[in-house]
């Protein structure tokens, strides 16, 4: 089976796309869990006014959600749109009970995935053919 230019392209950006941006779902999940010991040592007790313990789940599965549709997407500036929207619901789920956590939150899910985009598109320039590099 052999692929033409524009699907072997759209291959290597899809795969390119996968492996960095499936690194920030465990970098949230292991800078909550440690994080949690530095943020009771720091503030008292996790427990002031709402469980997060849902809201972090919820949060976790949304950057996973994202995280698959930034790796598919194209344009880069709909994968900024996703992580964007993704940082405004964060925001507008943590602020105003929870300023501390809402920082921390809204980098967590901002940071990592800017990173894994740039990352990507640097592995798409460098792996795909160098005629059809018209939008990594």
């Amino acid at each position: 089976m052999s692929l033409d230019a524009v699907s072997r392209y759209h291959l290597i950006r899809i795969i390119t796309g996968l492996v960095p941006l499936s690194l920030p779902a465990p970098l949230f999940y292991l800078a909550h869990f440690w994080g949690i010991s530095v943020y009771r040592s720091h503030f008292g007790s996790i427990a002031k006014g709402f469980g997060l313990g849902i809201m972090v789940e919820l949060l976790l599965q949304l950057l996973i959600l994202v995280s698959v549709l930034v790796a598919l997407v194209p344009k880069l500036k709909a994968k900024l749109g996703l992580v964007g929207a993704l940082v405004l619901f964060t925001a507008w789920a943590m602020f105003p009970d929870h300023p501390i956590r809402g920082y921390i939150y809204c980098f967590l899910m901002s940071v990592p995935l800017l990173l894994a985009i740039w990352l990507a598109q640097w592995l798409c320039r460098l792996f795909a053919p160098q005629e059809s590099v018209h939008g990594c």
